[in-house]
């Protein structure tokens, strides 16, 4: 099984992002009775964050004896320097809040950003108690990571020797990519993702160059980077790029029946946290009673069954809520009543053949709809056109590398002319 795709969570601002990640940081401790584990990151992107776990409303809820901090990567310049990444956490939250023993610094008062590295691996491997991870056993409860303006996450930069190793836990870079150029040490990609819980923090318009090039799946070390169970990405408004910025209100899953609408369509919903609604909920009584009975619906049938799903569409876009429907949306007549001409609503078409959706239908229990209707859904189905600006993607392939599809189409499409 593959690594798991992220989730994108979109927020207001970087205050709302502060509190969600302190919000899923509380739950991630919630989750584990013994001991924590949490890696932080430096850079300005925690701050926030930082400051308001040290706040009494959080700093309550954390067993503060029970959670130890590490940090995922450091300039390599002694603790009290403004550019250490450590010192700034401890003077956010840590000196207040945790034990002194509690607090896992990178030690670089030492001869060399490898030496430091050996040091903070032996540290790490104390705590594990073994000198190879268990992918069963993850080093981290939770490791939180930010973008840097090339993509490099930790201090493991693009095109650097160092994002490719896969056989140490820590290693020493001599020199960065960006400000300030000095010598790091980093945790490893291998070692960073052995984690429950991988949460990044994009905010700032500064960021929204490099986001575009991370949601458009170019090979970069913000891409490597992946939690072997759960990957989140937290991005305010002011980061998402123009195009991503400008992503509908609605998304309309369309396809015929066992395309994979409900499916796909909750899997995007878990992606992005939009809210998913299963077009057959909109069915009047009279409508499933009929399809159940094998009779397909007519066009008199469907209108009432469009319209209340092209209402749902036009509240949520009023209230400026997002929502995924999944809908089978088989004429070009009907989706001009779903979507009308807004900009906000996109078509999502999951494209398959005969005999592959055939087999699925098969395999499918519990729904309305029988097999032999299939045959009439693919004679009514009108493939949207390129004026109705679809993203197209095959059903034949696993669900999750639909959804990256999608998001990478969403992400890096032409807005609608």
């Amino acid at each position: 099984m593959g690594t798991p795709s992220p989730e994108l969570v979109r927020v207001a601002d970087k205050a709302a992002m502060a509190q969600a990640a302190a919000d899923l940081l509380l739950t991630r401790i919630a989750a584990n009775s013994g001991r924590i584990a949490i890696c932080l990151t430096g850079g300005s992107s925690p701050k926030q964050l930082y400051e308001l776990l040290a706040t009494q409303s959080y700093r309550d809820r954390i067993p503060w004896p029970r959670v130890h901090w590490f940090i995922g990567d450091e300039r390599f310049v002694p603790p009290g320097d403004p550019l250490h990444n450590m010192t700034m956490a401890r003077h956010a939250f840590l000196d207040a809040c945790a034990p002194a023993d509690n607090i896992h610094a990178i030690p670089t008062e030492t001869d060399s950003p490898e030496s430091s590295a050996n040091a903070y691996a032996r540290e790490l491997m104390a705590f594990y108690g073994a000198d190879a991870l268990d992918p069963a056993r993850p080093l981290f409860d939770l490791v939180l990571l930010g973008i840097g303006p090339d993509g490099h996450v930790a201090s493991l930069f693009p095109g650097y020797p160092a994002v490719d190793v896969r056989d140490r836990w820590v290693v020493g870079v001599d020199k960065a990519h960006v400000a300030p150029f000095v010598p790091r040490v980093s945790l490893t990609l291998p070692v960073l993702a052995s984690c429950r819980t991988m949460l990044f923090e994009v905010g700032g318009t500064d960021k929204r160059p490099i986001l575009a090039r991370v949601l458009a799946g170019e090979d970069l070390p913000a891409n490597r980077a992946r939690s072997n169970e759960t990957t989140t990405f937290l991005i305010d408004d002011s980061a998402w790029p123009e195009q991503s910025g400008k992503l509908p209100h609605a998304l309309i899953v369309m396809g015929v029946s066992s395309s994979g609408k409900s499916t796909v369509g909750e899997a995007l919903g878990r992606r992005l946290g939009w809210r998913f609604e299963d077009g057959d909920s909109f069915h009047p009584p009279a409508n499933v009673a009929k399809m159940s009975a094998g009779q397909p619906l007519t066009d008199e049938d469907r209108w009432p069954w469009l319209q209340a799903i092209a209402d749902e569409v036009a509240r949520c876009r009023a209230k400026g809520e997002p929502i995924i429907i999944a809908c089978s949306a088989l004429k070009k007549t009907y989706r001009k009543i779903l979507v009308g001409d807004p900009r906000d609503v996109r078509l999502i078409y999951l494209e398959g053949d005969r005999e592959l959706i055939g087999d699925r239908m098969g395999h499918r229990k519990g729904h309305f709809m029988p097999p032999g209707l299939l045959d009439s859904q693919f004679a009514t189905l009108e493939p949207p056109g390129a004026d109705e600006h679809p993203v197209t993607v095959s059903v034949d392939e696993p669900v999750e590398s639909i959804v990256d599809d999608i998001l990478k189409q969403l992400a890096i499409g032409q807005d609608r002319a």
